[in-house]
């Protein structure tokens, strides 16, 4: 599942889901967030941060966790578990 084509393809789009959210949201206009613009990108932002942190977990049980062929072997699997983390 994690190698499949779709998979990557709806992380992809979640990615760039997430960089027009970014682009929309205005914290210097509302910063107590209380239009209902603002609510729904934080919403949004909920939304892309539970799929970014299943993916991760999908990735760590299929894969396993260390080694050479693992999750964290892989360089770019190690900075999305640094911004899940991070986040």
């Amino acid at each position: 599942m994690v190698c499949s084509p779709w998979f990557e393809r709806v992380s992809m789009m979640v990615i760039l889901l997430n960089c027009v959210t970014l682009g929309m949201y205005q914290p210097c206009e509302n910063i107590d967030c209380s239009s209902e613009r603002c609510q729904i990108l934080q919403a949004f932002d909920a939304f892309i941060y539970i799929f970014f942190a299943l993916e991760m977990v999908v990735k760590m049980v299929a894969l396993g966790i260390f080694g050479r062929r693992c999750y964290l072997g892989d360089t770019w699997n190690r900075l999305d578990f640094f911004i899940v983390m991070a986040g």
